[in-house]
């Protein structure tokens, strides 16, 4: 059994009032669903002002209902439509997508009775007397003035020299995959999920893979969803099925511990990491060697393609 709905708590209100905006979901136990993520704006003119996470408001046997409210409001007067939402879901090993019905609600103006109120010309601002702190705001803007000509001069002149400013070594930057291994074996060491942590142990190790994807693919991970990341390696050639597989099993079940409260089992929690681990460590760009003068020389990593 599934079932979604959207409800506003008024379909009718002033420009700039706040709305809730209300996500009901009523399933069974078995199945496992996503809320969706919705950021700043619904539609035109339709902002989001505040998120609330989502909460079990009933259970009656295998029946759950959850709830999610967010406070809408909008400055444009006219009629508005928030368009429909979609809600991942997985049922068994089946992964599908249901959609609320859209919504279409109204923003009225305020009347202005000109008739009844007499209006009055805006007052002219009375010339006050400079006080001590006005005058010491202005001493101190003249010597922060002055400091600034001073650096400009200064840094003018280092560029006109071609020095840098500040001599510092370079540390080579780490690659993206060996950052994201020394990450995983320190959460490997926390043990959170062992100590019931499961929430914190998942969006950190999601956050691990989402930044290594970010670093690596040049895919903007942190600030997609888990379906849309998946959907952006379906063309990729140098990813194979079963990573984007074991990358889906990975993410999904993150998504349920952070915004359904699953519990996952031990064994189902370790499949993530090594999952991770595995993704990380096959995705990852293979060295070159190239021999010069007789001599090998391994380079850095190769930029993209397939694995060597």
């Amino acid at each position: 059994m599934l079932t979604i709905e959207a409800k506003l708590d008024s379909n009718k209100f002033l420009i700039g009032d706040q709305v809730k905006l209300n996500l009901f979901v009523t399933k069974s136990k078995s199945i496992k669903i996503n809320f969706p993520v919705l950021t700043d704006s619904l539609a035109q003119g339709v902002e989001i002002v505040e998120r609330n996470k989502p909460d079990t408001i009933s259970k009656n046997g295998d029946i759950i209902k959850l709830k999610q409210t967010y406070l809408i409001t909008s400055f444009d007067s006219g009629s508005h439509t928030i368009p429909r939402i979609p809600f991942e879901f997985l049922h068994d090993t089946i992964t599908d997508t249901v959609f609320t019905d859209s919504i279409l609600f109204y923003v009225n103006t305020l009347k202005v009775d000109t008739a009844s109120k007499k209006i009055y010309d805006i007052k002219a601002p009375f010339d006050e007397p400079f006080s001590l702190m006005e005058i010491l705001g202005y001493i101190v803007w003249g010597l922060a003035g002055l400091i600034l000509i001073i650096l400009g001069i200064y840094i003018y002149r280092k560029f006109k020299k071609k020095e840098p400013l500040i001599k510092i070594p370079k540390k080579p930057a780490d690659s993206p995959h060996v950052i994201a291994l020394r990450e995983l074996d320190a959460l490997k060491e926390k043990k959170l999920w062992q100590n019931n942590h499961f929430k914190k142990y998942h969006t950190e190790l999601t956050d691990i893979i989402r930044k290594y994807i970010e670093s690596r693919f040049t895919i903007q991970a942190m600030e997609m969803t888990s379906f849309e990341i998946i959907n952006s390696f379906l063309n990729e050639k140098y990813i194979t099925d079963q990573n984007i597989s074991e990358l889906r099993q990975l993410l999904t079940l993150a998504d349920f511990v952070k915004f359904a409260k699953a519990q996952p089992l031990p064994d189902e929690n370790d499949l993530c990491i090594r999952n991770a681990y595995k993704f990380v460590n096959e995705t990852k760009p293979s060295e070159l060697i190239v021999v010069t003068n007789d001599k090998e020389l391994i380079t850095e990593e190769q930029k993209g393609g397939t694995n060597a």
